[in-house]
């Protein structure tokens, strides 16, 4: 009995096992390419990572015309580039408001219409940043009375809201000493319906 069982289980094997040995150089087969495709992708992947690594970055497009162009050293290695960067972005200050709710121009309408937005605006340097703190009623004035002044349908297209960021630009600007403004910036806008 003893011997009945292990030729019992011998059948079972080579049913297991496909017929004239052909399944496992398939299988070899298969498995050679499909290594060679992963390879290939792993290869581009790299090229595409080298690649990537030499373009410029913001970064150094940012300091394309700063340090560099003075003649000044700049420091190398990532320390350098992290220096730089603050730096660079010191060399600009943002200055945000308080959310506006402005009611909009609608002759003829019984319905009135308000935007309600908020704004950021750029300056060159400390000094203009403390000038336009210290002028804060003049600047929300005047852009109030540039908002009052346009219809919704004026501020339904980004041509319209950059024309706008523009007066606004240009108001504020007519009244700055230390520092013109260099952007206006719209960190929300929601025009009622």
């Amino acid at each position: 009995m003893a011997d009945e069982k292990p030729a019992e289980a011998a059948p079972a094997i080579a049913a297991a096992a496909p017929a004239g040995g052909g399944g496992g150089k398939l299988t070899m087969i298969l498995t050679l390419v499909n290594l060679v495709a992963t390879m290939g992708m792993i290869g581009m992947m790299l090229v595409s990572f080298k690649k990537d690594r030499q373009k410029p970055q913001i970064e150094d497009l940012a300091h394309s015309g700063g340090e560099e162009a003075a003649g000044k050293d700049v420091e190398k290695g990532k320390d350098g580039k992290e220096k730089e960067a603050k730096k660079s972005l010191e060399a600009f200050k943002m200055v945000s408001l308080e959310q506006f709710t402005v009611n909009l121009s609608t002759p003829g309408s019984v319905n009135p219409k308000f935007v309600r937005v908020n704004v950021a605006i750029r300056v060159p340097n400390a000094d203009a940043e403390t000038e336009l703190n210290s002028k804060m009623p003049q600047v929300r004035n005047a852009i109030i009375d540039l908002f009052n002044s346009k219809r919704p349908n004026d501020l339904a297209t980004v041509e319209g809201r950059e024309y706008l960021k523009e007066e606004i630009k240009n108001a504020l600007n007519g009244f700055m000493i230390t520092g013109k403004v260099e952007g206006i910036f719209f960190t929300n806008f929601a025009l009622s319906s």
